[in-house]
């Protein structure tokens, strides 16, 4: 495995209160580690930031199937409730907490994520480091655009398409992935700023992919509707998955279990010629016009 290249930084006081939709992460950095999970041979170690909300508690089940160790980001009280997911797999599993708002804010989670799986480690074993990132946590505004103020888009690109940068810069992991939605790419009522910071966290991949070749593959996830917080806080939630549900030829909602096994794969050597990819996990709601 790779040494992380982990920088810190400080992140802005940009906190502010309103209804958001998303897994965003909002705290002061600090880190938590708890002991768990099998101890024996060092394994690949995976980061997932956002790792407490519905698709990220999936996706944190699924890597500890595939055989990684988990890192969990998170500032939630069910975060630790998402690391023992992968303690039930029988693997290791520590929490790290931390802000993420923009990219020095990201290199500080990955700082203290790389010191936490170095206290996991065995002293005189190679150096630390983590081989996988998930990146399924974002944030916005769920307003029209008239009534969007600059701190509310700031806010928004800060948590969502940012972190990406941050994360995949210090850590330079063998391949990440990156969760995004159907929103980047049209039209959803009350999601133009979290539309236009999926779009960019999707451009974003893109470059990273080119940039950070051949070290680093880097993917997107777009899911499709899945019943989950996040969505459930989108004024028009209720329509959107009548619509969904009327327009999927598969009949039914994406489910978090579908997302996870799309991220395990991007991650898995069976895609090791995938990168800069979207891969669209939606039924085939998309396919119509």
């Amino acid at each position: 495995m790779r040494a992380g290249r982990a920088g810190a930084g400080r992140d802005g006081d940009n906190r502010y209160e309103d209804r958001r939709a998303g897994d965003g992460e909002e705290d002061d950095g600090a880190a938590e580690a708890d002991q768990g999970g099998a101890r024996g041979e060092p394994m690949s170690w995976a980061l997932v930031a956002g790792g407490s909300g519905t698709i990220g508690r999936a996706v944190v089940d699924r890597l500890a199937v595939a055989g990684y160790d988990v890192v969990v980001h998170g500032f939630r009280r069910d975060t630790e409730a998402a690391a023992n997911l992968a303690r039930q797999r029988g693997r290791r599993a520590v929490v790290v907490r931390g802000h993420l708002g923009g990219p020095e804010a990201a290199r500080r989670v990955a700082t203290n994520a790389l010191t936490l799986v170095a206290d996991q480690e065995r002293a005189g074993g190679p150096e630390p480091s983590i081989d996988a990132v998930v990146v399924s946590s974002g944030s916005g505004v769920m307003r029209d655009l008239a009534d969007l103020t600059e701190r509310h888009w700031r806010w928004t690109l800060d948590v969502t398409a940012l972190p990406l940068v941050g994360l995949l810069t210090a850590l330079r992991p063998r391949a990440a992935v990156a969760l995004s939605s159907p929103g980047a790419s049209r039209v959803v009522a009350h999601y133009g700023a979290l539309g236009a910071a999926k779009a960019a966290l999707e451009a974003t991949a893109r470059y990273l992919a080119v940039e950070l070749a051949p070290e680093t593959r880097v993917n997107v996830v777009s899911a499709g509707l899945v019943d989950s917080a996040s969505a459930r806080r989108l004024p028009t939630y209720e329509a959107l998955r009548a619509d969904a549900l009327r327009a999927t030829p598969l009949g039914r909602l994406v489910r978090p279990e579908d997302v996870a096994n799309a991220v395990a794969w991007l991650l898995s050597e069976d895609a090791a010629m995938v990168t800069g990819a979207t891969l669209v996990v939606d039924g085939g709601q998309g396919l119509h016009w």
